[in-house]
């Protein structure tokens, strides 16, 4: 089963937040998917922080789709792996109700997808590691680059994932 690290930004932490971005990095970190949702929220929703540490991140351009846009080309390049898939996050709480979301109809459930992520041990090597990567370049709260971070945290803790939920 290949390992999918992803992360998601959204307005503010609290419950009728909106997705702003996704990003997700295969295991091998050679493949990556990057979205701006442009349609889920207005400027008036987006909470302080998020205007101030992720919007000025934000890419545009191609990047912008819409949620049904979205759900389509994530299916798709989940599907293109051929093999199950198993997304990985650092925050079961807070980014995988996207997925759910995303996704909120069977019917548009990739079938590789497993429907449990795994959720990353954040123990001393994982944090520097991730420190360290954004140290050298990538851009803290921005999606893609936060899914980066923690696969090379993970690296750097020897591969180890805490637990299915």
């Amino acid at each position: 089963m290949i390992r999918i690290f992803f992360d998601t930004q959204f307005t503010d932490l609290i419950v009728d937040s909106q997705l702003i971005s996704i990003g997700l990095i295969d295991e091998t970190g050679e493949r990556t998917f990057y979205a701006e949702l442009s349609d889920t929220c207005r400027l008036a929703d987006v909470g302080d922080f998020a205007r101030e540490a992720v919007l000025p991140q934000l890419e545009g351009g191609a990047a912008r789709l819409t949620m049904a846009e979205l759900r389509e080309q994530l299916r798709v390049w989940l599907e293109a792996f051929g093999e199950p898939v198993r997304l990985v996050t650092d925050s079961l709480s807070w980014d995988w109700p996207w997925i759910q979301e995303i996704f909120e109809d069977l019917a548009t459930w990739p079938p590789n997808l497993d429907g449990k992520p795994l959720i990353l041990a954040q123990e001393t090597e994982f944090n520097l590691a991730i420190e360290r990567a954004f140290a050298d370049g990538l851009r803290r709260h921005h999606a893609l680059d936060d899914a980066k971070a923690n696969r090379l945290g993970w690296i750097a803790a020897g591969c180890d994932i805490e637990r299915t939920p």
